[in-house]
Protein backbone atom coordinates (compact mmCIF):
# COMPACT_ATOMS: atom_id res chain seq x y z
CA UNK A 1 0.00 0.00 0.00
CA UNK A 2 1.23 3.28 -0.91
CA UNK A 3 -0.28 7.21 0.61
CA UNK A 4 0.85 10.24 -1.48
CA UNK A 5 0.82 13.55 -0.06
CA UNK A 6 1.16 16.50 -2.49
CA UNK A 7 1.82 19.53 -0.91
CA UNK A 8 1.19 23.15 -2.03
CA UNK A 9 2.77 26.74 -1.43
CA UNK A 10 5.01 28.23 0.92
CA UNK A 11 5.78 25.71 3.74
CA UNK A 12 6.41 28.06 6.65
CA UNK A 13 6.08 27.96 10.70
CA UNK A 14 2.16 29.26 9.57
CA UNK A 15 1.68 26.15 7.31
CA UNK A 16 3.54 23.59 9.12
CA UNK A 17 0.79 22.46 11.83
CA UNK A 18 -1.47 21.55 8.37
CA UNK A 19 1.66 19.93 6.55
CA UNK A 20 1.97 17.98 10.21
CA UNK A 21 -1.86 16.52 9.58
CA UNK A 22 -2.02 15.65 6.30
CA UNK A 23 1.51 13.50 6.83
CA UNK A 24 -0.07 12.03 10.22
CA UNK A 25 -3.29 11.09 8.69
CA UNK A 26 -0.81 9.27 5.75
CA UNK A 27 1.03 7.39 8.05
CA UNK A 28 -1.90 6.05 10.24
CA UNK A 29 -2.78 3.64 8.37
CA UNK A 30 1.14 2.26 8.33
CA UNK A 31 1.60 2.18 4.79
CA UNK A 32 4.20 0.28 3.02
CA UNK A 33 5.45 4.09 1.28
CA UNK A 34 4.70 7.41 2.02
CA UNK A 35 5.44 9.33 -1.32
CA UNK A 36 5.41 13.36 -0.09
CA UNK A 37 5.19 15.37 -3.75
CA UNK A 38 6.98 18.97 -3.06
CA UNK A 39 6.85 19.28 -6.47
CA UNK A 40 4.20 22.85 -5.56
CA UNK A 41 6.12 23.97 -3.18
CA UNK A 42 8.17 26.85 -3.90
CA UNK A 43 9.87 27.88 -0.31
CA UNK A 44 10.32 26.07 2.97
CA UNK A 45 11.75 27.14 5.79
CA UNK A 46 12.70 25.17 8.70
CA UNK A 47 9.54 24.63 10.55
CA UNK A 48 8.74 22.84 7.05
CA UNK A 49 11.78 20.86 7.33
CA UNK A 50 11.25 20.14 11.28
CA UNK A 51 7.94 18.37 10.46
CA UNK A 52 9.41 16.32 7.52
CA UNK A 53 12.55 15.23 10.30
CA UNK A 54 9.02 14.19 12.26
CA UNK A 55 7.17 12.49 9.91
CA UNK A 56 10.33 10.55 8.77
CA UNK A 57 10.82 9.35 12.60
CA UNK A 58 7.33 8.18 12.83
CA UNK A 59 7.69 6.03 9.26
CA UNK A 60 10.72 4.93 10.71
CA UNK A 61 9.38 3.86 13.85
CA UNK A 62 6.21 1.70 11.77
CA UNK A 63 8.39 0.44 9.01
CA UNK A 64 7.43 2.80 6.19
CA UNK A 65 9.49 4.29 3.57
CA UNK A 66 9.08 8.26 3.02
CA UNK A 67 10.10 9.55 0.04
CA UNK A 68 10.29 13.06 -0.93
CA UNK A 69 10.08 14.36 -4.73
CA UNK A 70 9.34 16.99 -7.14
CA UNK A 71 11.94 19.13 -4.92
CA UNK A 72 12.32 22.54 -6.03
CA UNK A 73 15.58 24.87 -6.09
CA UNK A 74 15.11 26.60 -2.12
CA UNK A 75 13.55 23.64 -0.39
CA UNK A 76 16.53 21.46 -2.03
CA UNK A 77 18.92 23.93 -1.15
CA UNK A 78 17.73 24.06 2.52
CA UNK A 79 18.10 20.48 2.76
CA UNK A 80 21.75 20.31 1.21
CA UNK A 81 23.37 23.40 3.72
CA UNK A 82 21.42 21.20 6.72
CA UNK A 83 23.01 17.83 5.58
CA UNK A 84 19.56 16.10 5.28
CA UNK A 85 19.35 15.50 1.72
CA UNK A 86 21.82 12.78 2.90
CA UNK A 87 18.95 11.87 5.70
CA UNK A 88 15.69 11.68 3.69
CA UNK A 89 15.38 8.96 0.72
CA UNK A 90 14.96 11.69 -2.18
CA UNK A 91 13.21 10.26 -5.75
CA UNK A 92 15.36 12.45 -8.12
CA UNK A 93 12.80 11.82 -11.16
CA UNK A 94 13.08 13.22 -14.43
CA UNK A 95 11.65 16.23 -12.68
CA UNK A 96 13.96 17.58 -10.17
Amino acid sequence: MMETVSMQGRITIDSADQMRRRLANALRTHPALVAVDLSDVPYMDTSGLATLMEAMRTARQQGTRLVLSGIQQQPGYLLKVTDLDHVFEIDEGPNT
